[in-house]
């Protein structure tokens, strides 16, 4: 019997939450069989209900119930003879069964002032769970050489299993009429997006706009809710004197985020460090134009349909930036790569690749 734990879900699932929940229903439709434990109904998946206080909805209160549900009560949920599927980075040490779990990525471990709270599970919880874990998935190629890079881990154990996207949403299919309009966007513009976190390096092609000068031809647009690094790129932008230029939209809920990538004449992903770089996918799968960082993950999962540079050199960043925005067969190009590079993506077929290692 295969079981999974969901207990990372509640009812607005996000980051890791979407992740396990798409990942979910693709499983049971391969297998009706498979169980999962969690603590809300699931349309798509037989659910054996957990104590609800484990939800992500309950913060830190949630991650000490989910972690002592995880430790103390699976193990007596399961057999010798069945597999957990754990789609994040935790396990079981005590249960007997055969255990299988996802990593997605090593932000505590780059970046601890992003995860304070994870940095110490990583560096002292993580060795047991990879060495306790029969098979361990990873997010990307990048992943498991972060796995072999940070830890003595097995590399027979390590599975590569690339993340999907939501088609059904990202696309050039559905109309999208009336979305900019409503945040009052009626005009060209570079789309920039997860202003939450300093590595995202927004800040880097905010200066490298101001070096396009006249030669940019239309604004900044940036997605993401209030954060200090959200503060932070607005002081940047007075201190620039961009104030009419850089539009800050706010939170931007998934439903309306495809109009924003359908619209933009380039989608700039300048992160420092992904695990995956999912936006990347979104942004090709709406018709965008992309340019992105040559780092960790990312040439992975854009191959050779995005221009790429140097995150950390602003100069490639204002070249890669002129060049999407000045050579409209470049822009048609990246186009159409973009929309052939996402094919092969989709929860569907991370669903396969996952259940693939459950049962081997």
């Amino acid at each position: 019997m295969i079981y999974v734990n969901a207990s990372i879900l509640d009812e607005k699932p996000s980051g890791l939450g979407v992740y396990a929940k798409n990942v979910i229903g693709h499983l049971a439709a391969l297998d009706p069989s498979v169980k999962v434990f969690c603590p809300i109904p699931l349309e798509n998946a037989p659910v054996c209900r957990i104590n609800r206080f484990v939800k992500p909805s309950y913060k830190k209160l949630g991650a000490v119930a989910r972690l002592g549900w995880t430790q103390c009560v699976l193990p007596l949920k399961t057999r010798k003879t069945d597999t957990v599927y754990h789609p994040f980075q935790y396990l079981s040490l005590l249960s007997p069964s055969r255990q299988v779990m996802t990593i997605h990525d090593f932000i505590p471990l780059y970046y601890p002032q992003v995860a304070r709270h994870q940095y110490h599970y990583y560096r002292f919880v993580m060795p047991l769970l990879l060495k306790r874990a029969d098979k361990v998935i990873c997010g990307s190629e990048n992943t498991r050489q972060d796995v072999l890079k940070f830890y003595d881990c097995d590399a027979a154990k390590l599975f590569v299993v690339l993340d999907g996207y939501d088609g059904a949403l990202f696309n050039e299919v559905v109309s999208r009429e009336g979305v900019l309009a409503k945040y009052g966007i009626a005009y060209p513009y570079i789309l920039l997006v997860g202003a939450g976190h300093e590595h995202k390096n927004l800040h880097r092609v905010i200066h490298a706009y101001k070096a396009l000068g006249s030669g940019a031809d239309c604004k900044v647009v940036i997605v993401g809710g209030h954060s200090p690094y959200a503060e932070r790129l607005r002081d940047i932008v007075r201190s620039l004197s961009l104030e009419s230029q850089v539009i800050f939209a706010g939170y931007v809920p998934d439903a309306d985020l495809p109009a924003f990538y359908a619209g933009a004449r380039c989608f700039a992903y300048p992160s420092l460090y992904e695990g995956f770089g999912l936006p990347v996918l979104e942004a090709m799968a709406c018709g965008a134009p992309v340019i992105c960082s040559n780092t960790s993950s990312l040439p992975e999962v854009a191959g050779e349909a995005a221009l790429m540079f140097n995150p950390k050199d602003e100069e490639d960043i204002r070249h890669c930036l002129k060049r999407v925005l000045t050579d409209a067969a470049l822009g048609a190009t990246l186009r159409d790569r973009g929309r052939e590079r996402v094919k092969p993506f989709s929860w569907e077929a991370t669903a396969k690749g996952i259940y693939a290692c459950l049962q081997a």
